[in-house]
């Protein structure tokens, strides 16, 4: 287990069960993309002593209790509780059963979101990456720990594969959820500009039709307009009554519908979706919300009607 979880890292973990007859289980997942590394870990009563964390971590859980010293301080988090964020370096922890999902916190990368997300300044706030820090998740309007273990759950129905999860931004999504959950109170509380120029929105509608086949991310949008997270949802809100997501996605299906349209036999619905779908499940759900038939009826209409003329 210690060796597992320390692989390509200068990580030092020593486990030992805390189970009356010794027993210890555990199962753990691993997710790495350019912008994030993810550990999904359920296990039995531990104590563990660990050391030489090269990034600060920050710890949810989505079942059971820890106890962690750090610095002379001990912090007591878990489920329904609240999460803990630890700096660099080491710590000991004792732990009943548990699940938890940890992810790794870049600094270069958790400012450059938290920075987007608040229209291009700074944090005003005294979070600091150097310290140790319990996040009162209950205090919040939602449970992360659900977030998060949904975010996961979607990560694994793509086969853990960094590339569709880049493809797909949940990497981007993540990020976002940890810069929510450690400066909630600033980057909730920002109010957004009411009055955006119609040419911001368009710049982010361009960009957005400039890039249906590859990623497209909030963290994007928001550089690209100079628009804090409120802001930008509130301008999208204003202009088309959606999120700029949903505007996204509905760009992406009527491109997908009009290479259906202009199929000729022999057309493979997985690649004229894939191309710009990563999940293609939710892309034939949405497809048959939005047109009122499968995707698979309209491309086989659309070559019946060609083989006619």
């Amino acid at each position: 287990m210690s060796e597992a979880l320390a692989r390509g890292t200068s990580l030092v973990m020593k486990y030992r069960s805390a189970e009356p007859d010794g027993a210890f289980l555990a199962q753990s997942a691993f997710i790495k993309t350019r912008n994030v590394r993810l550990v999904a870990l359920t296990s039995s009563a531990f104590h563990v002593e660990a050391s030489g964390s090269p990034s600060g971590l920050l710890m949810v859980a989505t079942h059971g209790f820890t106890d962690t010293r750090h610095g002379g301080r001990t912090f007591e988090w878990g489920k329904g509780k609240g999460a803990l964020y630890l700096p660099p370096g080491g710590c000991s922890a004792q732990s009943t059963a548990r699940s938890v999902v940890a992810v790794d916190i870049d600094p270069a990368n958790f400012n450059r979101v938290t920075e987007a997300m608040l229209g291009g300044r700074a944090l005003r706030t005294g979070f600091s990456l150097r310290q140790p820090c319990f996040v009162d998740t209950p205090g919040s309007r939602f449970d992360f720990g659900d977030v998060l273990k949904g975010m996961v759950a979607t990560m694994d129905m793509l086969g853990g594969d960094a590339h569709l999860i880049e493809r797909a931004a949940l990497d981007d999504a993540l990020l976002r959820v940890v810069a929510l959950l450690l400066n909630f109170e600033e980057l909730s509380a920002a109010e957004p500009e009411t009055s955006t120029p119609r040419a911001v929105v368009r710049l982010a509608c361009e960009y957005i039709d400039a890039n249906l086949t590859s990623t497209i991310t909030l963290t994007e949008l928001e550089s690209i307009t100079g628009l804090s997270r409120r802001s930008l949802q509130y301008a999208f809100r204003a202009a088309f009554d959606c999120t700029p997501m949903q505007w996204a996605a509905q760009r992406r299906l009527e491109a997908v519908r009009s290479h259906i349209l202009a199929a000729r036999p022999g057309a493979n619905l997985t690649a004229i979706a894939g191309a710009y779908f990563v999940n293609l499940g939710e892309f034939a759900r949405m497809y048959r919300q939005h047109y009122g038939e499968l995707p698979s009826i309209t491309l086989k209409d659309a070559i019946a009607k060609r083989l006619r003329s």
